[in-house]
């Protein structure tokens, strides 16, 4: 079994233990057709709405912990990266050649002004593309200049054109860099810039339009302010502009695209007000299931000291697809078990394990029965050569447990099921220590925890520090990459010690919405060591 497929069953045996395991396109002339990048220009990732962009990264160094983690060098690094000295060098360049004032005057246009940022992920994962729309009196003289530029400069052109509020509005692409290419495009006092062409323009010579992309961006340059703020009721905030910076960003992305097993948990949002960050979650009530989301009977079950741990409020009835695929394989259908699990599930990492080998806790309901639906999944997600052994562990505790083989050496994931604690890992020591809490014989999460009914989020930096230390040195060998590793024993480390000083967080969620779907406060405490 390759490792792609491995941790695809591992997954699916994850989504019944408890919750599911939370190529850039380069240059104007190497897109392929519309929609290459796969993505959907009317539904981002996520959204920033700012002040202003270049006092950004400053008011995020008020946060001790960040402050302490990326140094100044973050503020630095901003800005001498690559891309926003190339885009310096083209515009110096271009009004140089073209007797023009507005070189660098453009780019503190759009990085001093109050502006909005919509963010898409890449297909590696990352939210690389990007779309910045800002309003700004001075674009006039400046759009006309650009048009007589385009005309005869190597490095603008004109991509194409869209009508906004009846009129049509040229859309310039600017190559400010070896395979870098942005679109921009104004109408009235609205600027707004693509950060690669295919995402509005594909076809086999990037000239084919998305029809579903530029009536996006034809709203975003309108004059209209309902228009322009397009993508704020799928993140349910106040079309009017914040105070102070406002992050928004999607659960979907967050949980790697398993959000549709937990609806009621649409995004996370950090607001900076006042010369303060304050969190809060976008839930939706109508998308709570039995058992809502009250994390009080998964604490106690989680050994203490996580590095990471999360709980979310799983639809279980959404697993019936999944159930019924994996029951295909197996003599005893498990689509039952989609009725017997209740309430919501944890997702924890441990310093002790590896990053890819959480553990997965869920509840099922008292009166469920049949401990061999469990047997029958595990046994058809895993997969492998080897039999499933099964065995009985105190307490009344039923296990099973395989080895794998993966590229990464053998695995052993483990699955249990005592009392109404279900509990799965692809490392089975972490089901072990699980049931050692269950049976009293260890501490719980839930020792430090005063109100853990309430508690959704666990973060001990310390562990965390120890668990990115370990995976980053494990893949620099010593022997074989003796530069990357001399780089991370420099740089790496020192941000990591720093880390080890902070206390373990805990994330509570102490209201919910009674009905539809609103931002609820999230509160961040320390917890005592």
């Amino acid at each position: 079994m390759n490792k792609k497929v491995l941790f695809r069953s591992l997954a699916g045996v994850g989504i019944v233990g408890a919750a599911l395991i939370a190529y850039r396109a380069f240059g104007w002339g190497h897109m392929g057709p519309v929609n290459d990048l796969k993505l959907d220009l009317s539904r981002p990732d996520a959204l920033v709405m700012t002040p202003s962009l270049s006092t950004l990264p400053r008011d995020l160094l008020t946060v001790p912990l960040a402050r302490d983690v990326l140094r100044e060098e973050f503020l630095f690094y901003y800005e001498q990266t690559e891309d926003r000295l190339g885009l310096k060098g083209s515009l110096r360049r271009i009004a140089y050649e073209h007797e023009l004032g507005w070189g660098d005057q453009l780019l503190r246009m759009v990085l001093d002004q109050p502006a909005e940022v919509a963010l898409w992920r890449d297909a590696d994962g990352s939210l690389k593309h990007y779309a910045i729309a800002v309003s700004r009196s001075q674009l006039t003289r400046v759009l006309e200049e650009a048009g007589k530029i385009a005309l005869k400069d190597t490095q603008m052109t004109v991509a194409g054109a869209l009508r906004v509020d009846g009129d049509k509005v040229p859309v310039y692409a600017l190559n400010y860099a070896y395979h870098r290419t942005l679109l921009f495009a104004a109408h009235g006092q609205r600027l707004v810039i693509l950060s690669h062409p295919g995402m509005l323009y594909g076809g086999a010579e990037g000239k084919d339009g998305d029809g579903t992309a530029e009536k996006t961006l034809a709203s975003l340059l309108a004059a209209d302010r309902a228009k322009q703020t397009v993508f704020h009721p799928q993140f349910h905030l106040d079309p009017a502009a914040p105070a102070g910076h406002s992050i928004a960003v999607k659960a979907d992305f967050l949980s790697f695209g398993y959000q549709p097993f937990f609806g009621a948990l649409e995004a996370v949002r950090f607001d900076f007000s006042k010369g303060a960050w304050k969190s809060g979650v976008l839930i939706n009530a109508d998308k709570l299931r039995k058992g809502g989301y009250d994390s009080a009977a998964l604490w106690p079950a989680l050994p203490n000291g996580p590095s990471a741990c999360f709980t979310v409020p799983v639809d279980w009835a959404a697993m019936q697809p999944v159930l019924k695929r994996i029951g295909g394989k197996t003599s005893e259908p498990v689509l039952p078990l989609a009725e017997q699990l209740q309430g919501p599930a944890a997702a924890c990492w441990y310093g002790g394990s590896r990053l890819h080998t959480p553990v997965f806790v869920a509840t099922r309901a008292p009166q469920a029965s049949g401990e061999a639906l469990y047997g029958s999944l595990f046994t058809a997600a895993t997969g492998g050569k080897d039999a499933v052994r099964k065995t009985t562990a105190a307490g009344g505790a039923t296990r099973w447990e395989r080895t794998v083989a993966t590229p990464m050496g053998e695995a052993r994931p483990a699955l249990a099921v005592m009392g109404n604690t279900v509990v799965f890992s692809a490392d089975g020591k972490l089901v072990d220590q699980v049931l050692a809490v269950c049976r009293k014989q260890a501490p719980a999460a839930s020792d430090l925890l005063p109100d853990a009914g309430h508690t959704v989020g666990l973060i001990a930096p310390a562990a965390l520090a120890q668990l990115i230390q370990r995976e980053a040195f494990d893949t620099l060998p010593a022997n074989n990459e003796p530069v990357l590793r001399a780089a991370a024993n420099e740089h790496l480390v020192p941000r990591l010690d720093a880390l080890k000083k902070y206390p373990p967080f805990r994330m509570v969620l102490k209201t919910l919405p009674s009905s539809g779907t609103a931002w609820e406060p999230l509160e961040w405490q320390a917890v005592p060591r």
